[in-house]
């Protein structure tokens, strides 16, 4: 049977697609559409058919920060490719998509000259993503760098917001769901190559002794103001406690971790008994940083 994007040029539409491959805790079950998207003008295309024919849509990076449900996605998941992998640059001023990852963003500040950004090293995703729900580690959020942000939103047509019309917020910002970021200008400074690359790797370093090593979505839970989710976990003794093949990390409480045949069911309720957990013996109520997809 045909499928309505059948005639848009610049996509590739797999039909039926199991999203725990695209995800970095490898749960969840199957998109009714998984499409490549590689130009403004296919994207445009697929927002319009999606709003005349009532088809849900949402774009997936690399996938991390995300739990699919075993039901799967009734919808379109568009993986943004192409032109959206770009990155040009002028002076300090680089222009990227949003389907670019944050590792090469790096790569090509640093091979450039151009720091500012270490502190994303070794947060994986994209940097539509990041922007997004304003990532960032010690004490640093990607929308410190961000000038503008290019959108496409339900109706295929393009705008743009500059940093002092966005909402910034820890983890979150206010840009709505429904519109895609498709390009981020961000603003780096000067500075030397060995520099840049001593405060990358000093990063890294801190995050392999903090952070496990295996499938999951990354921190689980934000931070309540003043604490740190992972240390009232620990405190509550959950490290280690575990539903089905999810468990909360031995290494990190914050992280519950795929011990290889976790369903996206067994993860929720993990994190729900983790939650209870915590609010009773703490007070404190902790709120998500994983994005439910459903």
């Amino acid at each position: 049977m045909k499928h309505p994007f059948e005639r848009i040029r610049g996509i590739r539409v797999r039909e039926c697609e199991s999203l725990s491959k695209y995800t970095s805790l490898r749960v969840g079950g199957e998109a009714r559409y998984f499409i490549y998207v590689d130009s403004k003008r296919a994207l445009s295309r697929i927002l319009e058919i999606s709003r005349r024919d009532r088809i849900r849509y949402v774009p997936i990076g690399a996938g991390t920060n995300v739990l699919v449900a075993d039901s799967g996605y009734d919808g379109a998941v568009l993986k943004l490719s192409g032109a959206f992998k770009r990155i040009r640059r002028k002076e300090s001023l680089f222009r990227c998509g949003g389907g670019v990852l944050i590792e090469r963003f790096l790569r090509e500040a640093t091979k450039a000259g151009y720091g500012g950004g270490e502190f994303l090293a070794g947060i994986p995703g994209t940097l539509g993503g990041a922007v997004k729900g304003n990532a960032g580690a010690f004490g640093h959020a990607v929308g410190e760098l961000v000038v503008d942000v290019h959108l496409m939103d339900e109706h295929g047509l393009e705008l743009v917001r500059t940093e002092s019309e966005i909402v910034f917020t820890y983890r979150s910002t206010d840009i709505d769901h429904s519109s895609i970021i498709t390009a981020v200008n961000l603003r780096l400074r000067k500075e030397s190559r060995k520099v840049i690359r001593s405060k990358i790797e000093r990063n890294l370093s801190i995050r392999r002794v903090r952070q496990p090593i295996g499938y999951s979505a990354g921190s689980f839970f934000k931070n309540p103001p003043g604490r740190a989710a992972g240390e009232l976990i620990d405190i509550c003794g959950l490290k280690g406690m575990s539903v089905g093949d999810a468990e909360v990390s031995r290494k990190h409480g914050n992280y519950i971790m795929n011990r290889g045949h976790a369903r996206a069911a067994d993860v929720l309720e993990l994190a729900e008994r983790i939650k209870k957990v915590v609010r009773e013996r703490t007070g404190v109520a902790l709120e998500e940083e994983v994005r439910l997809l459903s």
